[in-house]
């Protein structure tokens, strides 16, 4: 069996597993337990995105937290359990995601996913786009468009060149290097507010949690002529 511990200040951020009927909820203290959960709900990307959370698995009245070998603390006893739509009202107030206590703050970070998104974008090396741009058709590039940067050319557009470098997603203004995804993904509109509020730029993501801003302006059409001219 199966157990989410989380703080009531964040109980808010269990609105996205409210539907799911077949849980149950009880409060201690200032903790919030829920239980019942299917072995697919554990692993869900529901459950994977509520953050200042703890998930356990019972053996013999222990809780082991998830993946743990070691017991973490024994099933608090007395707990009143309440189906979850009974217990969470149909609309939670509101959680403040532009604020964070010392105590309650979020790195955003990005991790593997085995979510599969459609590439949008693609870091090419300029030896590499040469090699390919120099014989390439005219129709193969209209409907792409590219920004240089550093040494390397953004192309986005689709469909994407058959040439190798890295492939992006795109979620909202946020482009995502394809096999990853935000670790609290629940939270990719508060991270554009805070990175991009005015939604001029394109931010694009590393492996590494690195990223850079890319303004919208400088993105122009691919052409043979625009290649020639910026590397001339």
């Amino acid at each position: 069996m199966y157990f989410l511990e989380i703080k009531k200040e964040h109980k808010d951020f269990l609105g996205s597993i409210r539907h799911w009927d077949n849980l149950k909820i009880a409060f201690e203290a200032d903790v919030v337990w829920v239980k019942d959960f299917l072995q697919e709900q554990i692993n869900a990307p529901e459950i994977q995105q509520i953050p200042y959370k703890k998930v356990y698995e019972l053996k013999e009245n222990l809780l082991f937290e998830y993946g743990n070998l070691l017991p973490s603390k024994k099933l608090p006893s007395g707990l009143l359990w309440t189906p979850i739509l009974r217990a969470l009202p149909v609309s939670l107030s509101k959680f403040n995601h532009n604020f964070f206590g010392i105590d309650h703050q979020l790195q955003i970070t990005i991790k593997a996913s085995e979510e599969v998104k459609e590439a949008c974008a693609l870091l090419v090396d300029y030896d590499e786009l040469k090699l390919y741009i120099e014989t390439a058709p005219r129709y193969r590039l209209e409907s792409l468009q590219w920004i240089v940067i550093d040494k390397s050319a953004l192309i986005i557009g689709n469909p994407l060149l058959p040439i190798k470098g890295k492939t992006y997603w795109l979620a909202d203004n946020f482009l995502l290097p394809t096999g990853y995804n935000f670790e609290w993904f629940a939270l990719a509109k508060t991270f554009q507010e805070k990175l991009n509020p005015s939604g001029e730029n394109l931010i694009l993501w590393n492996t590494d949690n690195s990223y850079s801003s890319i303004p919208k302006i400088k993105i122009r059409p691919l052409s043979i002529s625009s290649f020639r001219l910026t590397f001339s």
